[in-house]
């Protein structure tokens, strides 16, 4: 059998300001994971890890949608004459404003 180390990694929490400030940068501001973390002293592999349980967690568990129709496709002349369509955007778990 092989034997254990004696050495243990020591982990550091990272406080959750940094971890929104991370998300914000990645899905607000739109810089690479990389970039980021590298503006918040983090490492890439702590900063991945952090974006991938977000988009997990938060981002794909409000994709609800209200209806079970499929999307439809109208030619433009129909767009015209209806007003009530309603665009709904999601950006990093957020809703986005329609105008």
């Amino acid at each position: 059998m092989t034997e254990q180390s004696s050495q243990n990694r020591s982990y550091t929490k990272i406080p959750p300001y940094t971890k929104k400030s991370l998300i914000l940068k990645v899905f607000q501001n739109g810089l690479k994971i990389k970039q980021a973390a590298q503006q918040l002293q983090l490492k890439y592999a702590t900063a991945k890890t952090i974006i991938l349980n977000y988009r997990k967690k938060v981002v794909r568990k409000k994709l609800i949608f209200k209806s079970k129709k499929p999307c439809l496709i109208l030619p433009l002349d129909n767009l015209k004459n209806k007003r009530n369509i309603n665009i709904v955007s999601l950006v990093g778990g957020k809703l986005q404003k329609s105008e």
